[in-house]
Order: structure tokens, then C-alpha cells, then sequence
């Protein structure tokens, strides 16, 4: 797992530390089995923007170990004992703001992305059910105040109505753990794209960050 972290938010002073600057944290997913192509570039992008008012973590999902297999005893425990799901577990409770950057593969994320979502967004985390065993519980979304970005790469044509994959982290996922208005971006016809289009994509994912 690749962390980008700035280190500006702490001054030494007359020996010692002194807390200067509380910078929020942010959250940066990549999900692409490429290191250098498109979906690299967006990941990067979106780093560097935010790192100008965050402390950032970029989690490169292919890169970084994780098992998205989400055992049957974690559902019932509702809880994880792997280092590396935990390790994760706690980037998502501390993040303000989260990025997810992927291609659109079947009309969906990559299975490791899913797998994810599946074992990071869990009770405790992104959510939970409040109220006694065997009494009916509600749900308590734990995300809410924060704010998301998913950036989608795809060959598929724009279409003309709602695009799945938008609606899916839209309700099924940012929603219903509490975020709402994401920005949800997808970039079509990416195999028939030019240089010129991609790189000018890339250059907008700042704006597009800064604007929510």
C-alpha cells in the first residue's frame, strides 16, 4: 500500500513539538492492475490536489496486499482480525474525504474493489444497527458530513439515461453510509479517446475535486 502523508502540520519549537496545523485526511483508492496508464494518472492527480489541503493516503489496491475475500466469520463477528483489512478500517474511519478511481469492467468496479468495499465498509465503520438483539434495529449511517469522488474510466458509449456503475456508488454504496452528492465522474469511449482528450481529463480532476 502506497501513503503520500505531508509532515508540514508539525513544527519543531525550542525542542519540542507543537501542533501548527490539523490538516483532515483524505483518502485516495486505486483500483487498476496498470502502474502507468490512465487510471494511475487520475489517481495521482487527485493526490496531488488534495495534498494541498489534507494529509492523503493513496491505497493502490493491486499493489497493496489486501485480500478482498471476505471470510463467512466476519459476518457474524462483525469484525476483522486480518492486519491489512484493519489497517484499512482505520484510514476510512479517520478520512474526510474519499476518491475511488477505477475502470467500469461488466458494468461494475474490479472484484477487488468490490471485495473492498466488502470488507472495509463494514458495521462499526461506514455504518451500524442500533437497538437490542432481536428487537428491530436502525440503521446509523457513520459517514455522514464527508465527501466523496469516484472516477470511472470505461470503452462504453455516454448513455443516454442514468449509467449503472454511477448509480451503484451512489445509492448502494456513498448513500447509504451517509454521503451524499458525490462527484461522479466517468470518462467514455476511453479505447477511441485521443492524447489530447485523456490528458486533458487528467487536468481537470483538481477542479472537479475543489468544486465539491
Amino acid at each position: 500500500m502506497g501513503l503520500f502523508k505531508t509532515d508540514r502540520d508539525w513544527t519543531p519549537r525550542g525542542g519540542a513539538w507543537y501542533f501548527a496545523r490539523m490538516l483532515p485526511h483524505a483518502l485516495v483508492v486505486l483500483c487498476h492492475p496498470n502502474t502507468s496508464g490512465f487510471n494511475q494518472a487520475i489517481a495521482e492527480a487527485a493526490v496531488k490536489a488534495l495534498s494541498t489541503t489534507h494529509e492523503v493516503a493513496l491505497v493502490d489496491l493491486y499493489r497493496s496486499g489486501f485480500d478482498p475475500v471476505l471470510p463467512y466469520n466476519e459476518i457474524p463477528r462483525k469484525f476483522s482480525f486480518d492486519p491489512k483489512t484493519l489497517e484499512l478500517m482505520e484510514l476510512v474511519g479517520k478520512s474526510q474525504f474519499f476518491v475511488f478511481v477505477h475502470p467500469d469492467w461488466w458494468g461494475g468496479p474490479p472484484a477487488l474493489l468490490k471485495g473492498f468495499i466488502d470488507r472495509v465498509f463494514r458495521p462499526g465503520v461506514a455504518y451500524e444497527f442500533d437497538g437490542y438483539e432481536f428487537l428491530t434495529n436502525q440503521k446509523r449511517a457513520l459517514l455522514e458530513g464527508r465527501k466523496a469522488a469516484v472516477f470511472t474510466t470505461t470503452d462504453y458509449s455516454m448513455p443516454e439515461g442514468t449509467y449503472p456503475p454511477q448509480e451503484i456508488w451512489r445509492t448502494n454504496v456513498l448513500a447509504y453510509c451517509g454521503i451524499t452528492n458525490p462527484g461522479l465522474y466517468t470518462f467514455f469511449g476511453t479505447y477511441q479517446s485521443s492524447y489530447e482528450a485523456r490528458h486533458a481529463w487528467i487536468g481537470s480532476v483538481g477542479a472537479k475535486l475543489a468544486a465539491l
